[in-house]
């Protein structure tokens, strides 16, 4: 049996163009890592855009329930002040409560904000906070639990200071002309002390907020 050794010639022609291929596949598949990783970038970085925008406006919503609420409660520990003042000087329990209520309106009015979360929520659906640094996404994944719980709280109705059905009942005495200056008394100081405790955990969550835009990285 008789056969040709391949010269040496077609053998480097042979391995020049394989080697051609080669790279020409791994500058492709290089190409396509490219742009694949400054898309994901792209993505990370608008869904970050996004949340940082709805961070402010959580912001903004604290602050308004935040002072409104202040406002209540100082409204609330007037009328307490005034009631107490009356029940020492031992006034006339129907005088008493006439003299309040022309001054002041009783009642509990506790805001609470929204707390949006929507940009968050949709940067988790499409994987975007996948391609963010660690440092960013820890941060972002903290303040959203950290409002979550705020809801959580609030959405229960639980409050350890406040008697809802006593305050209830008192009121309806009130308005039957049956009122307790004690027990109105009582009442006021459940709702100051609802007002510090909801005020409390907002206070404590907007500073959150407000932390996580500071360290915020400026583009």
């Amino acid at each position: 049996m008789h056969f040709e050794v391949p010269k040496a010639k077609r053998l480097k022609e042979f391995g020049g163009e394989y080697l051609m291929i080669v790279i020409s596949i791994a500058t492709a598949l290089a190409l396509e890592h490219g742009v694949q990783t400054l898309h994901h970038r792209h993505l990370a970085h608008e869904a970050a855009d996004k949340i940082d925008a709805e961070i402010q406006i959580n912001i903004h919503e604290l602050d308004d329930a935040l002072n409104h609420n202040n406002e209540q409660q100082k409204k609330t520990m007037a009328a307490r002040e005034l009631l107490l003042a009356g029940i020492r000087d031992k006034v006339d329990s129907p005088v008493l409560i006439k003299q309040l209520l022309q001054q002041h309106k009783l009642g509990l009015s506790i805001m609470m904000p929204s707390l949006r979360r929507e940009a968050w929520e949709v940067a988790v659906a499409n994987q975007a906070v996948s391609w963010m640094p660690q440092q960013q996404l820890e941060r972002y994944s903290s303040i959203y639990a950290n409002m979550r719980d705020v809801q959580l709280i609030s959405g229960s109705g639980s409050n350890n200071f406040l008697d809802g059905a006593g305050m209830l009942n008192t009121l309806s005495d009130i308005n039957m002309g049956q009122g307790d200056p004690k027990a109105i008394y009582r009442m006021l100081s459940q709702m100051i002390s609802a007002y510090s405790s909801t005020d409390g955990n907002l206070q404590d969550l907007r500073n959150n907020l407000a932390k996580s835009a500071k360290d915020a990285p400026h583009s």
